[in-house]
């Protein structure tokens, strides 16, 4: 049996409920798959449309999550592009970039959705103006006044639309740096943790270190691009370690 919640692809949270959709950026209307004989539906209505993919670790080294069956087994693609590490366990090599390879679900770990938010541009754009030149950013984030937006960001352990328990952190990426999102003020300011290994380079683009060690600084939300959550499944474990034979079995 591979794990219950596995899902990917867009979906849309309708009346406190998570259905697939087809939606495409900028359109005012999601569409129930094929088959369905609900109409289309306004995207005002819906309260979130993200485009999830699931990540795990194998090995120890970070996959994609491409697709599962029910035999519990998992096809997943390494993602961290480290070719050598995937020939070295197995993965094939089937086009140019990407390695696959067929695993047990049960030998995953932190397990987690990658909920890119496809509606990002318009919350953006009916809560903020676009930055005026010399005016200064706030950090509300820094000086104990983030706000939430119309739900927007998140964090913390929270229960899904379909009943999961995940912890839930916003990222997004600002000139190329994976970043966290510490908290957003109504200005437009938003305070970013940086994800990154360069330092020198988030140096050179303006992060600085604080006194907790992480590399942070603020920027305006209209300088961010794929703003996304990050979803670790705090269940996927407890499936998983109910899965595996006991020792000496």
């Amino acid at each position: 049996m591979s794990y219950p919640r596995y899902r990917r692809g867009v979906f849309a949270v309708i009346d406190g409920q998570s259905r697939p959709v087809s939606y495409t950026v900028g359109e005012n209307y999601v569409y129930p798959p094929s088959g369905d004989r609900t109409e289309p539906i306004p995207v005002d209505m819906c309260e979130r449309v993200v485009s999830i993919q699931v990540y795990a670790t194998y090995r120890g080294h970070g996959v994609l999550v491409d697709d599962m069956d029910e035999n519990g087994n998992a096809l997943v693609m390494e993602a961290e592009w480290d070719h050598e590490w995937a020939t070295a366990n197995g993965f094939l090599h089937e086009n140019k970039y990407e390695y696959f390879k067929t695993v047990e679900v049960t030998e995953l770990r932190d397990y987690y959705e990658k909920q890119l938010d496809l509606l990002f541009l318009r919350w953006r754009s009916a809560h903020f103006s676009r930055p005026l030149e010399g005016l200064p950013l706030t950090g509300g984030w820094a000086n104990g006044s983030p706000q939430i937006i119309d739900g927007r960001p998140r964090s913390g352990v929270l229960e899904t639309e379909d009943g999961r328990t995940v912890e839930v952190t916003t990222r997004a990426e600002y000139f190329g740096h994976p970043c966290e999102i510490a908290g957003i003020s109504a200005d437009g300011s938003v305070g970013l943790y940086y994800l990154g290994d360069d330092h020198d380079r988030a140096a050179a683009d303006g992060f600085e270190p604080g006194e907790d060690a992480r590399w942070a600084r603020t920027v305006h939300i209209y300088d961010l691009a794929r703003y996304q959550e990050h979803h670790a499944d705090l269940d996927f474990e407890k499936w998983r370690s109910t899965r595996e034979p006991a020792n000496g079995t």
